[in-house]
């Protein structure tokens, strides 16, 4: 009764979790002459205040005339305030353009407004642009797929399977070729999702053509972003994973060890995704919260997966061998389970409260309706983890054939996939202000 209450409890608070990244945009606060506003004289200068700093060598402001001429100089930063000097105009509407690069995590924000010289103001045409056809949200996906195949899976094998095969009197697993593919899998959708997602992200810098891009001075947004920096960080420790990986399978005596570490480097690179998010322009507590949220929620899924790839690298063997086996690595992972899903559940309720600027944000914003969204996926995923630790483990301890658990295992991953693409699609989301 204890254990079902307290994953009650987790569906309850589930309901505010927030997903394990999301990104951070400059959002304009205030600026002078304001949006819609008529003045009597020309001002010699506009002022643009975001709510965080963004970067000074990637700022870029128009201010057009009726004409279309831009009276602009060069934008001058103080933080999260943009000064930009203004050459002399005629009377009427000025449109406003600019376009912004977070300092924290590198995404990229534009708007546009107008105000009146002695004239009523006119609202801005909209502008277009050539974009790269990748959604971010697809990338973001596949970096939570690559941190759970590459960093769940290998460290539940290290923390479950091994000690179990080990307890049972095997020296060396048989399931080890399934999780060195799974591993690599997953580290080169992560290397490759993070290459993409960084370009997807510097490319509205630039703007234009692809052309325009390929010849592009990305470094400062490289070099000065969270976002940046987490990707070239991270892309080095993705290529330093997957030499463990192939060094595993080259060296089958030094297998488990390098396994090991691979798992735990591939968790430690997640990191990154936390550093590269919003939490990060809310203090050092707010992305430990978010990173262990990603952890917990890494495991959790890893190992599922893991159980799963177990089931099948052993059907060769004895009904008696693959049934002790898989018992006892699945007897394991209920005893970690419950502890995962309350860190999962605590971790996103700190991160949520840290985020979310009122309770009625969740029901009035875009943000607000995918994160109930997610949450319910996540719940829906409780719910089949409730059924087994309550219904199928005891059946399975009683003697029950691992065949039977394999199954809603499955349904399980599907819910808490379908999970993690919304917490993708939510790390894509303007959380409200």
């Amino acid at each position: 009764m204890a254990g079902a209450a307290a994953i009650a409890g987790c569906m309850a608070a589930l309901l505010l979790m927030v997903p394990a990244m999301a990104g951070a945009h400059a959002v304009l606060e205030t600026s002078a002459p304001s949006y819609g506003a008529v003045v009597s004289a020309e001002p010699g200068h506009l002022t643009l205040d975001y709510n965080e700093d963004v970067v000074p060598q990637l700022a870029q402001v128009s201010v057009l005339t009726p004409a279309g001429r831009d009276l602009a100089g060069t934008p001058r930063l103080s933080g999260s305030t943009v000064t930009v000097p203004l050459r002399s105009g005629p009377k009427g509407s000025y449109t406003v353009r600019w376009r912004m690069v977070a300092a924290d995590d590198g995404h990229v924000t534009e708007g546009a407004f107008s105000f009146g010289v002695d004239a009523a103001p006119v609202a801005p045409a909209p502008l277009g642009g050539v974009g790269i056809p990748v959604a971010p949200e697809l990338l973001a996906w596949l970096q939570f797929i690559g941190v759970v195949l590459a960093g769940g899976t290998l460290t539940f094998r290290a923390l479950i399977t091994t000690p179990a095969a080990r307890a049972l009197g095997e020296r060396r697993g048989s399931d080890a070729p399934a999780a060195i593919g799974l591993a690599a899998i997953g580290a080169v959708l992560a290397l490759h999702a993070a290459l993409f997602a960084f370009l997807v992200g510097a490319y509205p810098v630039v703007g234009g053509g692809v052309g325009d891009f390929v010849d592009a001075q990305i470094i400062p947004i490289r070099l000065s972003t969270h976002a940046g920096q987490a990707f070239t960080l991270s892309s080095f420790a993705w290529l330093g994973a997957l030499a463990l990986i192939v060094g595993a399978w080259v060296h089958p005596r030094r297998r488990e060890p390098l396994l090991a570490a691979a798992g735990a480097l591939s968790l430690a690179i997640a990191f990154g995704i936390s550093w590269a998010g919003h939490p990060a322009s809310g203090g050092t507590l707010l992305v430990i919260a978010d990173y262990v949220h990603l952890l917990a929620g890494a495991l959790w899924v890893g190992g599922l997966v893991a159980l799963i790839a177990l089931a099948a690298s052993i059907r060769s063997r004895s009904r008696a061998e693959r049934d002790a086996l898989f018992r006892a690595c699945l007897l394991r992972f209920s005893t970690l389970a419950l502890p995962l899903v309350l860190v999962l559940a605590a971790a996103g309720v700190y991160v949520a409260v840290g985020e979310l600027p009122s309770l009625s944000a969740i029901v009035s914003s875009q943000y607000g309706i995918v994160l109930v969204a997610k949450a319910a996926a996540f719940a829906a995923a409780i719910a089949l983890a409730a059924y087994h630790r309550l219904s199928v483990v005891p059946r399975v301890v009683a003697g029950a054939p691992a065949a039977a658990v394999r199954r809603t295992l499955t349904n399980e991953v599907v819910v808490l996939a379908v999970a993690l693409a919304l917490a993708a699609v939510l790390s894509q989301t303007a959380p409200p202000t």
